[in-house]
């Protein structure tokens, strides 16, 4: 079975994350894109994409985002991700650590042809910070 070209796109951009390059992980979204993220009151733009995905990399060491799970159609991707990094420099506030993360998320994007118009993440928001604060 031939992936979407919508597929293609996502893992192109989680590609470009992977290897450090948020600006070309970000070049597969609108300007105007909105991420919907559960929990939060109020959708990310992309600015603060941009500038949270700036924030991690500097944080952590090896940042990767690992697919699980990915799957498309009809201008609609689903994805499943486990992110993983080593905390090596500030974050939110959180001294380095020196703690592994994995941090499970599902996004679905939704295109308007070969963009990424809006995007929904679902998760738990506070694990990632559970896993650097919490004592083992």
């Amino acid at each position: 079975m031939a992936n979407c070209p919508e597929e293609d796109l996502i893992r192109e951009s989680v590609a470009a994350l992977n290897a450090g390059d948020v600006e070309g992980y970000l070049a597969r979204f609108s300007c105007d894109s909105l991420r919907w993220v559960s929990g939060l009151d109020t959708p990310l733009t992309l600015n603060d994409i941009r500038a949270n995905l700036t924030l991690l990399t500097a944080a952590f060491d090896r940042l990767h985002l690992d697919e699980d799970l990915l799957f498309g159609a009809r201008g609609h991707v689903c994805a499943r991700w486990t992110l993983r990094g080593t905390h090596i420099g500030d974050y939110a506030g959180i001294a380095p650590t020196h703690r592994e993360i994995a941090v499970k998320t599902c996004e679905v994007y939704a295109f308007a042809g070969a963009t990424v118009s809006e995007s929904w993440a679902y998760g738990d928001t506070t694990n990632l910070f559970d896993q650097l604060t919490k004592h083992p």
